[in-house]
């Protein structure tokens, strides 16, 4: 038992989360964006769209395929670049860990959601 109520009550709480998630909350809260960005491992980039997003990490839309592990670079255009680590990838989904300085990547989200 969760305090305050059971998993499912947790759960429908929190934002932007998929309905049959059984994860415990995120330790950022995060947003649903659609923004076109590139992700690099290596030496090469490729085209992805972000999701969501938080100061933790970002859950990307790629064609690519990705090692979970892999160490990789996300260009947001006039946000930035920032690294991070591939935590997981299904289809075409990825889930990216932040490994730049939270604080930093929460000042991008606002801007997302300020400016696009």
């Amino acid at each position: 038992m969760f305090p305050g109520g059971n998993i499912s009550e947790v759960i429908r709480m929190m934002p932007d989360r998929e309905a049959h998630s059984t994860h415990l909350p995120r330790e950022h809260e995060r947003r649903t964006v659609t923004v076109e960005a590139q992700i690099r491992d290596h030496a090469e980039w490729h085209e992805c769209r972000i999701v969501n997003i938080s100061a933790g990490g970002a859950k990307l839309r790629s064609e690519c395929r990705f090692e979970a592990g892999a160490e990789v670079q996300l260009n947001i255009g006039q946000w930035g670049q920032f690294s991070g680590t591939v935590v997981w990838q299904h289809s075409e989904e990825l889930g990216v860990k932040f490994t730049h300085d939270p604080a930093e990547i929460a000042d991008v989200i606002m801007g997302l959601a300020m400016y696009g």
